[in-house]
């Protein structure tokens, strides 16, 4: 059995390895949908040893972890959805300096 690569957790109990947009559009719906003000997602991507992740609560507030002991956590609202849809698509090109700009830039 080998490692995902990606997967997608959320705070309602769903999981799924290797993730896709369709997976985050997904998610994305259901969290707007589930009536619970603390209702989030996150997508981790394993690179070596460390786990890159983004966080995404009904709020609007996406946060990222750039490394393993948390140290560089960058937390930023987003004006709507799309915005954070837009962000994934980046993030799932691993294209993490670029996600921590537009992070930093909200």
């Amino acid at each position: 059995m080998s490692i995902p690569e990606t997967y997608i957790q959320t705070s309602w109990g769903d999981s799924y390895d290797d993730v896709t947009m369709e997976d985050v559009q997904s998610a994305i719906e259901e969290t707007i949908e589930i009536n619970d003000d603390e209702s989030r997602f996150w997508v981790g991507i394993f690179v070596g040893d460390s786990e890159i992740v983004l966080e995404s609560h009904k709020n609007l507030t996406v946060l990222g972890i750039f490394n393993d002991t948390e140290e560089e956590k960058i937390e930023a609202k987003f004006d709507n959805w799309a915005e954070i849809e837009a962000l994934y698509k980046i993030f799932l090109t691993k294209d993490f300096e670029q996600v921590q700009s537009i992070l930093k830039a909200k």
